[in-house]
């Protein structure tokens, strides 16, 4: 094998979902699992345990491999609604435009902690931002912006910065007593919408059950906010 395919299998490797048995322990980093439910996609970093569908249509042939489930694990536990209403107190007291800020896991403490980002220029519709500093042993987990007085959704700017592995979150009707909220993990260029997030109480950031579809249930939601704000 060319060395440089060793080096390509070696960053991302691919292994086969046991029939019989469990996954083999992975390190931190990313694989590929093949399932004979589909193909998926395990990411493991000192925060994040996760495995997510790449595809979840049966293969035309059938393989002998096990199946595998869907799962998302902070080692933190839930996102802390506290930091998350301190971010939202910040975005309201800089209305109309948009702020950005972290949640920066550190090793050390296993802990989380709020940061806001140094705003380079803010408007109520963009915002371009340097992150905070951080200790050797600290890591962006989640990262956070709002978007004023509109409503909450990711837009094409989104989509282009959000890169790595990291969760996101986005906030919009920050002038009504309930603001809305998007939250999705981040997969280098894979997006999973998590519809279950902190801003909805104690059942956070968990995946919709397979027979329902992931997709449904935030657009629904969309049309509804988008169709208050218009109204508004």
């Amino acid at each position: 094998m060319d060395v440089r395919d060793q080096a390509l299998l070696a960053a991302c490797p691919v292994v086969a979902a046991p029939r019989f048995g469990s996954l083999p322990d992975m390190p931190n980093g990313q694989r590929i699992i093949v399932a004979s439910n589909g193909w998926f996609v395990q990411t493991r970093l000192d925060w994040l345990d996760s495995i997510t569908a790449l595809g979840l249509d049966a293969p035309a042939m059938r393989l002998p491999y096990g199946e595998v489930r869907e799962h998302l694990r902070f080692s933190f536990g839930p996102l802390p609604i506290k930091l998350i209403e301190e971010f939202v107190d910040y975005g309201r007291d800089h209305l109309p435009d948009e702020v950005a800020g972290v949640l920066i896991y550190s090793r050390r403490t296993g802990n989380l902690r709020l940061d806001f980002c140094d705003a380079e220029f803010a408007s109520p519709v963009r915002i371009d931002y340097r992150r905070p500093p951080m200790a050797a042993d600290e890591t962006v987990a989640v990262d956070l912006h709002t978007h004023g007085r509109a409503p909450a959704f990711w837009s094409a700017d989104d989509d282009r910065d959000d890169q790595g592995m990291k969760v996101a979150g986005v906030f919009g009707l920050l002038d009504q007593p309930k603001p809305m909220a998007c939250f999705r993990l981040v997969v280098n260029g894979l997006y999973k919408t998590l519809p279950h997030h902190p801003w909805q109480g104690p059942d956070a950031l968990t995946y919709v059950p397979d027979d329902e579809d992931p997709g449904s249930w935030p657009n629904r939601w969309m049309r509804r906010a988008m169709r208050r704000w218009k109204r508004a």
